[in-house]
């Protein structure tokens, strides 16, 4: 009877090491771990030099007034939904600062200014 115990055990226990190991594969390779104040679906931040993020600036630049022109890049962050959303703070036509945001979809080919709200720096 004890040796059935111990066999069951050590079933138990290699099962147990095993449902271990496979939740510890499940973490995302290269990202290592999340930042104690980072939240899951939140803002992240990105490179505002990055070809994607000039491009959408300047999306929304024309979005606002087809004569504005993106000066700057002064700040970009990112977050996944149901697609990516960019936020961004634009200096533009070297008279305004705007904080834009746009919401892109490749798979359905979507790309919208959802907000924005600009000030005059002169």
């Amino acid at each position: 009877m004890a040796s059935q115990k111990t066999v069951l055990l050590l079933i138990v226990l290699v099962g147990v090491a095993f449902a271990a190991r496979q939740g510890s594969n499940l973490r995302p390779k290269g990202r290592g771990n999340l930042n104690q104040n980072q939240l899951v679906g939140g803002w992240t931040s990105a490179d505002q030099n990055d070809g994607t993020v000039q491009q959408l600036a300047q999306f929304a630049a024309r979005q606002i007034c087809s004569n504005y022109v993106v000066d700057a890049v002064e700040k970009a962050e990112t977050r996944v939904v149901a697609g990516k959303n960019y936020r961004m703070d634009i200096r533009v036509s070297k008279a305004w600062k705007c904080t834009v945001e746009v919401f892109t979809q490749t798979w359905t080919k979507t790309q919208k200014l959802t907000s924005f709200a600009c000030q005059s720096v002169l």
